[in-house]
């Protein structure tokens, strides 16, 4: 006979000589424990875990996991509290995902609704700035998924990984990621999947922000090639985004805007994840970055990507567009609002070791220099050089220390933008030529 978890609730209750008023709190109230063990009431799974929790025993005890039916019911309750947390964090609202979803015993329900919850949770872990946590969820999910032989789960969970690696400034690790999933991607014999191309981006980013432009070029043309058989505009907007990377890197502006334009029509014609915002975030700072700066034609492609619903409540991607706008207003001579959204950034990215802060700051402090603010400036650059001491090395970073560099020399602090130069070369591999003291003197004058 299958025993409820009412009954099992009141059993275990009892074998511990508790009382439901003994048993509540937090909560959940004594008529509430009553309910429950009457079969008037099936708790949430939050509501289970935190019972076990104060019985002392694991959640399929108190689900009685013996019983099929009840560890269907466990996961069944699983995944409605998976379906609440994406509707939270569709809502802009990533911390109410993160209550729904930390209690969960995720090694104790199916392995299909234990992926779904993890990626929802690490995502949300992500946007509440809970980094470190989500990387947590995300390595443990993959651990998961390569012991029980789960390779297209492991592939998308090895794919957010290795990204929020290349967020946290752990390029290393993001490559060693990516690339074990690759070997066990091919071992399974799954190439040429969507889910093998979107990987395979991600480790072409990893390869780039290392500087290994040689094998990043030669891994994106192969990259090509297995989209434009796979076929789907997911896919081959994935690579053409990566590709457009690589021009980048390699100098060709033009042709990256191109690539960039090419993968934003492929992913507009079925994309509703937060990939189609965010490349167009992309574009508009590619935008930006020609000599003849194109700001109107940004601002229109943070319009676009604001106004989509995918990028609400992601504070990282709010913050980034505020100071992708705040630079194309700056570039346009409209300082006022260039500041106004340069100290939106700040707000939305908090206080943080974050490459996007950093440029946030560096916005910032030129906008003090434009409206010759001076403290303003010397404030926002010192606290930038502070932020990207903290930060591991990665292309990314020695570009924000030659911008840095630009900006204190605009402020005419030389000697400071010298040292900023310096740190960006180093980064790169560039050792400056040694000189002695007076000439470096005359020089930073």
């Amino acid at each position: 006979m299958r025993t409820t978890i009412g009954a099992r609730l009141r059993e275990l209750r009892q074998a511990r000589g508790l009382s439901q008023q003994a048993l509540a709190g937090e909560g959940i109230s004594p008529g509430y424990v009553s309910l429950i063990e009457s079969g008037k009431r099936t708790p949430s799974t939050a509501v289970v875990a935190r019972l076990a929790e104060r019985l002392g025993v694991p959640v399929a005890e108190l689900l009685g996991s013996e019983d099929p039916s009840a560890r269907r019911a466990a996961d069944d309750l699983a995944k409605v509290e998976v379906n609440f947390a994406r509707l939270a964090l569709a809502n802009g609202d990533p911390a109410q995902a993160v209550r729904g979803l930390a209690t969960l015993k995720l090694d104790e329900i199916d392995r299909d609704t234990a992926g779904d919850a993890a990626l929802v949770l690490a995502e949300s872990l992500q946007q509440t700035g809970q980094l470190d946590r989500a990387v947590g969820v995300l390595e443990a999910l993959t651990g998961r998924c390569r012991r029980e032989g789960s390779w297209l789960t492991l592939m998308t969970g090895a794919t957010v990984l290795a990204l929020m690696y290349i967020e946290a400034g752990d390029v290393t690790r993001s490559v060693e990621v990516a690339q074990l999933a690759l070997d066990d991607v091919r071992a399974a014999g799954l190439e040429g999947t969507e889910e093998h191309v979107r990987l395979g981006s991600v480790f072409v980013s990893g390869l780039i922000e290392r500087g290994d432009l040689a094998y990043a070029t030669h891994c994106v043309e192969e990259l090509v090639e297995v989209a434009e058989r796979v076929g789907t505009p997911r896919a081959r907007g994935s690579v053409y985004w990566t590709a457009a990377v690589v021009a980048h890197e390699r100098g060709r502006l033009g042709e990256a805007v191109r690539l960039t334009d090419r993968a934003v029509a492929l992913m507009s014609e079925q994309d509703n994840s937060r990939d189609l915002p965010r490349l167009r975030l992309h574009y508009s700072w590619l935008l930006l970055l020609h000599r003849a700066p194109r700001a109107a034609e940004a601002l229109t492609q943070l319009d676009l990507a604001e106004a989509d619903p995918a990028l609400s409540g992601s504070r990282l991607d709010l913050g980034t567009a505020a100071t992708f706008r705040g630079r194309a207003h700056l570039v346009l001579g409209e300082v006022d609002d260039a500041a106004e959204h340069a100290a939106s950034a700040l707000t939305l990215l908090g206080p943080s070791e974050h490459v996007e802060r950093a440029r946030a700051l560096i916005l910032l402090g030129d906008v003090g220099t434009a409206q010759l603010h001076l403290d303003l400036a010397l404030e926002s650059f010192g606290e930038a050089e502070q932020v990207l001491a903290q930060m591991k090395d990665s292309r990314t970073t020695a570009r924000l220390w030659r911008e840095l560099g630009d900006g204190l020399r605009q402020l005419g602090e030389n000697q400071r933008a010298v040292v900023a130069y310096d740190r960006s070369f180093e980064i790169l591999g560039l050792v400056a030529r040694a000189t002695n003291a007076r000439a470096a003197s005359r020089l930073a004058r």
